[in-house]
C-alpha cells in the first residue's frame, strides 16, 4: 500500500488557505484498488465515448500511438535525452524532485517517468510504486529492462524493497541501483522500451 500527500493543491479565496490531496493504492494477492477510480457511472461514459469514436485521420492515429510524453532529472544523462527525443519528440519535461515525477505518472501528466542514475532511493519510490501496481502499471529496474531478452527471462523487474544492495555501504543499501521506469500499463511501457532501445547506445556505454 502507498499513500502520497501532495501540498498546496488549491487555494481558498476566502479564507487564502491552501488545501491538499491525498492519493492512495492497494496492490495486494490480486486485490489492486486506488483513489483514482472513476464512479462506475463515469467509466460506463467513458467507455462508451472511446468505443464509439472513430478516428478521421488513421495516419495521424498512428503517429500520435508511437508519440510519449516523459517527466526526467534536470541531470538525466545526454545519451538518455537523445534518445527520448526520438520517442518523445518535444514532449519531454524536466522537473525536480523524485516524488514528484512518480506522482505525474499517477495523475497522468506525463505517460512514463525515466532516471538512469542510482540517486534515488526506496523510500523515494515505494509509495508511487504501489499506486501504479494497483493501476495495472509499475516502477521496474532500468538497467535490468535494458538487458532482458529471451534467454534471461522477460518478466518484468519491478523494483524491490526487502534486499539490500550487495556490497553497498550506509543509504546507498538502499539507492535504485539500476535507475528507474515508472509506468501506468505493461502495454505502454513495452511499446515505450521497443522505440526507446534502438536509439540508445549499448547497455554499458552510455555516458
Amino acid at each position: 500500500m502507498g499513500v502520497i500527500n501532495q501540498p498546496f493543491v488549491s487555494q481558498d479565496l476566502n479564507t487564502l488557505r491552501w488545501k491538499g490531496q491525498c492519493y492512495w493504492g492497494l496492490s495486494y494477492l490480486g486485490t489492486n484498488i486506488h483513489s483514482l477510480q472513476l464512479p462506475a457511472s463515469k467509466r460506463k461514459s467513458c467507455d462508451t465515448r472511446s468505443r464509439s469514436r472513430v478516428p478521421e485521420d488513421r495516419s495521424a492515429e498512428a503517429e500520435c500511438s508511437h508519440r510519449f510524453s516523459a517527466v526526467i532529472s534536470t541531470s538525466e544523462k545526454d545519451a538518455i535525452k537523445a534518445a527520448l527525443s526520438r520517442v518523445c519528440g518535444e514532449r519531454i519535461f524536466p522537473a525536480a524532485g523524485a516524488g514528484y515525477k512518480s506522482l505525474c505518472v499517477v495523475q497522468g501528466l506525463a505517460d512514463i517517468y525515466i532516471f538512469s542514475e542510482d540517486t534515488t532511493f526506496k523510500w523515494d519510490s515505494c509509495a508511487a510504486h504501489a499506486i501504479l501496481r494497483a493501476m495495472g502499471g509499475g516502477m521496474v529496474d532500468l538497467r535490468r529492462c535494458l538487458q532482458r531478452s529471451s534467454e534471461t527471462g522477460l518478466d518484468l523487474p519491478q523494483l524491490v524493497y526487502h534486499v539490500e544492495n550487495e556490497g553497498a555501504v550506509g543509504v546507498d543499501r538502499w539507492a535504485n541501483k539500476g535507475g528507474l521506469i515508472a509506468y501506468r500499463s505493461r502495454k505502454q511501457l513495452e511499446t515505450f522500451l521497443s522505440l526507446l532501445i534502438p536509439n540508445l547506445a549499448p547497455v554499458g556505454t552510455q555516458t
